[in-house]
Order: C-alpha cells, then sequence, then structure tokens
C-alpha cells in the first residue's frame, strides 16, 4: 500500500479516488488489506497492478502453451535434413 499512496500522492488523495475516509485508507495501510470493491480504482489511479494488491483474487495468469514452448529460431535452421541419407534406410 505504500507504493499505491506514493503513486497516488498521499492517502487523502487516494481517499478521493476511492471514495471513502482518509480513516478507511489510514486501515488499509496498517494492516495491507486491500477490499476487493477498491482493487480496480487502485490499480486505474496508481498503475500498481491487481494481481499486486490481490493475489488472491487475480493471481498471475498461468502461461500459455506457446510462452512454455522453446521458440525455434528460423536463423538456426540450415534447411538441410535431418537425417543423413545414408541411414533414412533406403535401398542399398
Amino acid at each position: 500500500m505504500a507504493s499505491v499512496v506514493k503513486a497516488v500522492g498521499s492517502q487523502t488523495a487516494l481517499s478521493r479516488v476511492l471514495g471513502c475516509t482518509p480513516q478507511n485508507v489510514q486501515r488499509m495501510c496498517a494492516t495491507g488489506h486491500v477490499p476487493a470493491k477498491h482493487v480496480l480504482r487502485i490499480e486505474a489511479a496508481s498503475g500498481i497492478c491487481r494481481t499486486s494488491l490481490r493475489p488472491d483474487l487475480y493471481p498471475e495468469p498461468s502461461p500459455t502453451l506457446n510462452q512454455m514452448m522453446p521458440q525455434i529460431s528460423t536463423a538456426d535452421q540450415s534447411g538441410k535434413p535431418s537425417v543423413h541419407p545414408s541411414s533414412a534406410g533406403g535401398a542399398q
């Protein structure tokens, strides 16, 4: 919450953004708990991602299959066949 307050400017400014009392913001700062109803407004006002504010509600997305698979660079491909013709089992 300290980074949120720093990004917004002050606890009072954050309370104005959220439409709550400064005491509510002070309680959030003291406990580190952000009520679910405030997460998206805080993200929009501060730029702090919702995953950082409430990882229990907004966990990191699982990587996609494309992100998990190593990327093959076309520069590494020589264009040569991967099997030597003599070991392909052709007629001798």
